[in-house]
């Protein structure tokens, strides 16, 4: 990567690839000789215990832990050539969902996705207006547009924090435990609305979680944090 821009790669479709990456929290390894590859519109789900590792993947993926060892690529950045200078140039290319929403408590709805569009670099209001009003639509949140974030359910947070992963119309997705403060039946609404998303729009896909249950209705391809490894598993549903 060269001033910010990603490689141009041989490999069309290919979003995420690694290869015999090891995985840092700091000093301490925590995924070892990881090995995968996402390509363009797959639902993919990272399961495993809590502090199984999942989190560090995603955070290593989107630049927030540095990368140490082995060959990665996402969205065609090279992971061993990240710094503070090229790092926003990559997230622009993601969307990311926390478990915890990150939404700004004293402001609306709208004013949260402003703000991020405003991050990155939007200027113009009227197409601010017209992507803040097409990703609500999807996260079928048009009527709390003007709501705060106290007034809405847990659910609704995270649909804030999904409408807000799609506002630079990201090639990937990461969404980091997205349901692990959500009842059951809820958790499963969110699940469905990241798959919805992924078959409607072709954008790949990786949410890192432990809830089984909450993915059983989806297929996707299963990853799992086991051991301090990355092991391949099959679809949830046949």
């Amino acid at each position: 990567m060269l001033n910010g821009t990603p490689q141009n790669s041989n490999n069309e479709g290919i979003i995420v690839h690694l290869q015999a990456v090891d995985v840092f929290q700091k000093k301490a390894l925590v995924l070892a000789d990881v090995n995968m590859t996402i390509r363009k519109g797959e639902f993919v789900y990272l399961v495993g215990k809590t502090g199984s590792g999942k989190t560090s993947l995603l955070k290593t993926l989107y630049g927030d832990l540095s990368f140490t060892k082995g060959k990665g690529t996402v969205v065609g950045f090279d992971l061993s050539q990240l710094n503070w200078q090229s790092v926003p140039y990559l997230r622009r290319q993601l969307g990311i969902v926390f478990q915890d929403f990150q939404l700004l408590m004293d402001r609306t709805v709208e004013d949260n996705l402003r703000f991020a569009l405003e991050a990155t670099e939007w200027t113009d209001e009227a197409e601010m207006q017209r992507r803040i009003t097409n990703v609500l639509i999807v996260a079928g949140l048009s009527h709390k547009r003007h709501a705060m974030p106290y007034e809405l359910s847990g659910g609704e947070k995270q649909r804030v924090g999904i409408a807000r992963a799609l506002l630079n119309d990201p090639v990937l997705i990461l969404a980091d435990e997205p349901t692990g403060n959500l009842d059951p039946q809820t958790s499963e609404d969110i699940i469905g609305l990241l798959y919805q998303i992924s078959q409607e729009t072709s954008t790949s896909v990786l949410i890192g979680t432990h809830d089984i249950y909450a993915i059983q209705k989806y297929p996707g391809r299963m990853l799992t944090c086991k051991d301090g490894k990355i092991v391949e598993g099959g679809s949830l549903v046949s």
